[in-house]
């Protein structure tokens, strides 16, 4: 069984790939298209980055650079394998 701090440490360890895996997901796409998105607005489940509150304007460029999108996400992380942006 673990003890309280080590249940809080591996929790902030979680949180940090998380926070991490987010930062180059907006980074790529800031990169790419100059566009900035708030980090709260960027979701990952299996395989999929979803943007939430983002304009279709936006949606529309990302749509348009997605190869080159993921190809970099993919490149400044390893913590997930990025396959689509929604």
């Amino acid at each position: 069984m673990l003890s309280i701090s080590e249940f809080f440490k591996r929790m902030g360890g979680i949180q940090a790939r998380e926070i991490s895996f987010r930062e180059a997901v907006r980074a790529a796409i800031k990169e790419s298209i100059n566009i900035e998105i708030p980090i709260e607005s960027i979701a990952f489940k299996s395989g999929t980055v979803s943007l939430k509150n983002v304009s279709s304007a936006a949606r529309s460029a990302i749509f348009v650079k997605r190869p080159l999108i993921l190809e970099r996400v993919n490149s400044l992380q390893s913590v997930h394998a990025v396959t689509s942006i929604r």
